[in-house]
């Protein structure tokens, strides 16, 4: 007490190590504090969780990672930031954005930046992402991602240039929606939260991606034909989510052998949508019972199948979810159960 006034204790946020950080392997994380102002560096606490290469990260190891906040976010955090390899961040990100419910915020500091401005920039990354970690207007925004003085939504950011210091990661349908500017955070427009499951993924079953090209890729989709253990695939098709021809007969099998098959586009910006009727166009492969993945990049869709199926969505369901439509309302049709 401090003349009958109560002193409240300042927020303080979680610093989770989640992977390597730094070029030098033998780097200590405690030196990240260093860099801070004092008034930040004192209301941050470092959890090491690993130093593995975020490359050397799966779904299962992400989806333990994501268990792993959530217990942290309990002890009483106002907000988590995750350090670790740009790398796969826009999944690994992606996939923890699916899952978090809870209102503090996580976000990823892109700290590997190899361009010219080197750890410059890095560090300021981490400057930005703690400022926004402890604003209020960063409550109930699901996962963000930090890269270049900005902030991402991480449901569409993508890595685009891992060596730029001003493009390492993109927005293409919402842009920025928080930047750094004359050394305050600014919040520039709301995030959208996903739709989220009603039941808890468990095992994440294999499911794979198969690109469209030139002439190309029948071998190794008759391959997958054959992969007993296949449960999704998700084709990143041609344009608006066409495929050749030749792929049709072996996604028809696939189908038929419940293997759950979704088309989303390969292009940056591409989305699926019905063109022209011809064999191989996204209108006969709906008609096969191939779901759209919609604006979805291949990767992004590949995460979304993958929970969905592990949380024991139908057919029906999956096809909602991957469009992100609600799947919490009708769980006697939507699961099975």
């Amino acid at each position: 007490m401090d003349g009958g006034i109560a002193l409240h204790p300042l927020p303080k946020l979680a610093l989770v190590i989640a992977g390597s950080f730094s070029a030098d392997e033998n780097a200590d994380p405690g030196t990240l504090l260093n860099y801070l102002p004092d008034e930040l560096a004192c209301r941050c606490d470092i959890k090491e969780w690993s130093s593995q290469p975020s490359t050397h990260y799966s779904m299962p190891m992400t989806m333990a990672m994501e268990e792993m906040l959530e217990s942290v976010a309990a002890e009483g955090y106002a907000g988590i930031i995750v350090v670790s390899g740009c790398g796969v961040m826009e999944e690994i990100a992606y996939l923890v954005n699916l899952l978090w419910k809870r209102s503090e915020p996580v976000i990823f500091a892109n700290l590997m930046v190899q361009g010219r401005a080197g750890v410059k920039e890095g560090l300021m990354n981490l400057h930005c992402a703690v400022l926004a970690a402890l604003s209020p207007g960063a409550q109930n925004r699901g996962v963000l991602i930090c890269s270049s003085g900005e902030l991402f939504d991480a449901g569409d950011a993508v890595l685009a240039d891992p060596e730029s210091p001003d493009n390492a990661f993109q927005s293409p349908l919402r842009g920025t929606i928080g930047k750094m500017l004359n050394g305050e955070l600014k919040f520039l427009q709301d995030s959208k939260r996903p739709v989220f499951l009603a039941v808890r993924p468990k095992e994440i079953p294999y499911v794979e991606i198969m690109w469209a090209s030139l002439g190309g890729g029948d071998g190794m989709l008759s391959s997958l034909l054959h992969a007993r253990e296949l449960k999704g695939l998700v084709l990143a098709g041609f344009g608006a989510g066409n495929v050749p021809p030749s792929w049709v007969p072996m996604i028809r099998n696939l189908v038929r052998s419940r293997v759950e098959v979704a088309v989303v586009s390969r292009c940056f910006q591409g989305s699926v949508h019905k063109t022209n009727d011809f064999e191989g166009s996204f209108e006969k492969l709906e008609e096969l019972g191939v779901m759209s993945g919609g604006r979805l990049n291949p990767f992004k869709a590949r995460i979304r199948m993958a929970l969905g199926i592990a949380a024991g969505l139908t057919h029906n369901g999956l096809s909602l979810y991957m469009l992100n439509q609600p799947v919490s309302d009708n769980i006697a049709e939507l699961y099975k159960l």
